[in-house]
């Protein structure tokens, strides 16, 4: 343990230095950024070579991770590849993949899954708002539903938990809502009115049609008495 510790206080130790010194020079020259991105990916280089000669010394491995992303960040922004909300998501997804590994590697370890999917959900929002495909209610309509989804997966996996149901379908139910208005909100006013218009037309001609089917009445006539049918029509005349 002791052997360890040292070994990744001399890779931090070194590449301490080694910053400190380009800080220096830069303050006399114009450092260009890719001795940085060749700075960063030679300290990830000798933090790996660490690993494989200790391959249970996941500190080294994680530090070998971090310097190799970060250098691979300094290259794709200076050839201007990422730019933006592009920048953002590249940090949130380089952040969400261990998390996933360790998932992977041990599935027990299931905690992982919840800042993994928490920052790729974010990752995945920050790309969609800068490619113009998130705006107003859409945004809402994602966190909700972003959120909804591992309720719906708690239950799927085991279906006693079936409580996960009542805040995901409310979730779910709030984001389709917050969908639908924007998706049709240009168009509820005039369908509606044509809605309830052709609801009363209908209603208008079945009334019609009930009423012709019916007919009108016949007049009624009472049929004549007793006395008046026996009187012959002589004396009814007189």
């Amino acid at each position: 343990m002791e052997f360890r510790a040292s070994r990744q206080g001399l890779i931090w130790s070194a590449v301490l230095i080694l910053v400190g010194v380009l800080l220096l020079v830069g303050q006399f020259t114009e450092l260009s950024a890719w001795v940085w991105v060749a700075l960063l990916a030679a300290a990830g280089l000798g933090a790996f070579g660490l690993y494989l000669t200790d391959r249970t010394d996941w500190g080294m491995l994680l530090a070998t991770y971090v310097l190799w992303a970060i250098a691979v960040l300094v290259a794709l922004v200076t050839l201007e590849i990422l730019q933006d909300e592009a920048v953002a998501f590249y940090v949130l997804l380089v952040i969400a993949l261990p998390f996933f590994a360790v998932y992977l590697r041990d599935r027990a370890l299931w905690w992982a899954l919840i800042p993994a999917y928490v920052l790729l959900a974010i990752a995945v929002m920050v790309g969609l708002i800068g490619l113009g495909l998130l705006e107003d209610e859409l945004v809402a309509s994602y966190v909700l539903l972003a959120i909804a989804l591992p309720f719906f997966v708690v239950y799927v996996r085991n279906r006693t938990y079936w409580w996960a149901l009542i805040p995901g379908g409310i979730l779910a139910v709030i984001g389709l809502v917050f969908l639908i208005a924007h998706a049709a909100f240009a168009y509820i006013g005039a369908l509606v009115l044509i809605v309830v218009g052709a609801g009363l037309l209908v209603r208008v001609f079945a009334r019609r049609e009930s009423a012709s089917e019916a007919g009108e009445p016949e007049p009624h006539v009472p049929p004549p008495t007793a006395t008046e049918a026996e009187e012959p029509d002589s004396e009814r005349e007189g």
